[in-house]
């Protein structure tokens, strides 16, 4: 690998362990009384909630775990039999994150854990982020490049 690449690559979730099962774990952990929601696998992705399933990439930086979650029509793909209508408007500010995260950041997957970040794209060569974790820009806009026409990325906000 060459100086300044990232080594991101698709995750495509195994059906075990559960995420379910995974959630409530990750609840007992934290001491919630209850969950709302947590993610689930569909399409090859991760849905939560009514949001269609994310695509998923994961990679390593400074030997900790990351996994980016991109909304596949957000980035201009289509995944058989998900929904075409568009996503709700604040989306990835109405988000759980915690509900989302936690159960993906202890995948077996990952050991040692990883930080989850959620990837919105408003337009043009800019992205927002939601990270439950570490921050990893550089490494979520290596994911952006490997999955768009664009080579470029810039962090709004």
């Amino acid at each position: 690998m060459l100086d300044g690449m990232q080594s991101v690559e698709p995750w495509i979730p195994p059906v075990s362990p559960d995420l379910a099962s995974l959630a409530m774990e990750a609840a007992d952990e934290a001491g919630l009384a209850s969950l709302r929601a947590w993610p689930e696998i569909r399409k090859g992705g991760v849905s939560f909630g009514r949001l269609p399933p994310f695509l998923c990439w994961r990679g390593q930086r400074d030997g900790s775990w990351h996994l980016v979650l991109l909304q596949a029509r957000e980035a201009g793909a289509l995944v058989p039999g998900a929904r075409t209508a568009p996503l709700p408007e604040g989306w990835l500010e109405a988000l759980d994150l915690e509900a989302l995260a936690r159960p993906l950041a202890r995948h077996p997957d990952f050991p040692g854990g990883a930080s989850i970040h959620v990837v919105h794209l408003p337009g043009g060569e800019t992205f927002r982020v939601r990270t439950h974790g570490q921050a990893a820009p550089d490494l979520v806009a290596e994911v952006l490049k490997r999955t768009s026409h664009i080579q470029i990325w810039h962090l709004a906000d």
